[in-house]
C-alpha cells in the first residue's frame, strides 16, 4: 500500500470456497477490495466478485444466484421450445437426453 498505489485486488484459484479465509485476509491486510475471482485457467473465467456471495457459501447458504445465472447462459429459448414439442409428442430420445446432460455440464464449468 505505501509503495504501489492500487484500488483492488484479483483474487485468482477460487475454484472452490476453501479460498474464503484467503478472501478476508487480503481484505483485512491489504485494506483493498476484491474486485474480481478467477475460477478457472483462461479469462472466461474471471468473473466479478461478490462477497455475500462468497459469505453465503462460506456459511453453507450455497450460491444459488450464481447458479441462476450459469442457467441462463446456457439456456436458449428455442431449442427449449423443439424439446418441448418432442416431449409432448412422445419423441423424446437419448440424444435429447444426451444433449441435456452436456448443457448441465456447461453450467458446472
Amino acid at each position: 500500500n505505501d509503495r504501489i498505489n492500487f484500488d483492488g485486488v484479483v483474487l485468482t484459484k477460487l475454484d472452490g470456497d476453501t479460498r474464503g479465509g484467503a478472501a478476508l485476509s487480503i481484505k483485512t491486510v491489504v485494506d483493498k477490495p476484491i474486485k474480481f475471482v478467477g475460477t478457472g485457467e483462461k479469462m472466461d473465467a474471471l468473473d466479478v466478485f461478490y462477497p455475500k456471495r462468497m459469505a453465503d457459501r462460506i456459511l453453507g447458504m450455497g450460491d444459488v444466484v450464481s447458479l441462476v445465472e450459469r442457467a441462463q447462459e446456457q439456456f436458449n429459448e428455442e431449442e427449449a421450445r423443439k424439446l418441448q414439442k418432442r416431449i409432448q409428442k412422445d419423441q423424446f430420445d437419448f440424444n435429447d437426453f444426451l444433449g441435456q446432460i452436456q448443457q448441465i455440464k456447461k453450467m458446472g464449468k
